[in-house]
């Protein structure tokens, strides 16, 4: 019984700093991203450009840029918790959770599939 108890803390744990991680980088990219629009004055752009132009232009240190990916990111974050979610429950064996996070996980990919 022990042992269960501890893979499901190490399951938690796992969650906890994904979604920490994920805030914390969106957070980051977002201010510094702020901060550079402010300093130089950059225009937001009409139209979204597309994901490549994103992370090229993030490579150049573009700030408008740099809040598009860190809103990006916090908006990809739960789906990524999700599918650590799927893994954290196979592997301490709660296979009926594992299905429905994996259901989940199926109906936000069929969403955002749809929804390019």
């Amino acid at each position: 019984m022990p042992m269960d108890t501890n893979k499901e803390n190490q399951v938690d744990h796992l969650i906890h700093y994904t979604l920490l991680a994920g805030v914390s980088v969106s957070a980051i990219l977002l201010v510094v991203g702020l901060f550079i629009v402010l300093v130089r004055g950059t225009p937001r752009p009409e139209v979204a450009p597309p994901l490549s132009e994103i992370l090229r232009q993030v490579l150049m240190a573009n700030g408008v840029d740099l809040i598009y990916l860190g809103l990006l990111l916090l908006m990809i974050t739960p789906v990524i918790r999700v599918a650590m979610l799927v893994y954290g429950y196979a592997r301490i064996g709660w296979w009926r959770f594992s299905l429905v996070s994996l259901l989940v996980l199926l109906l936000l990919g069929m969403g955002l599939a749809l929804g390019l």
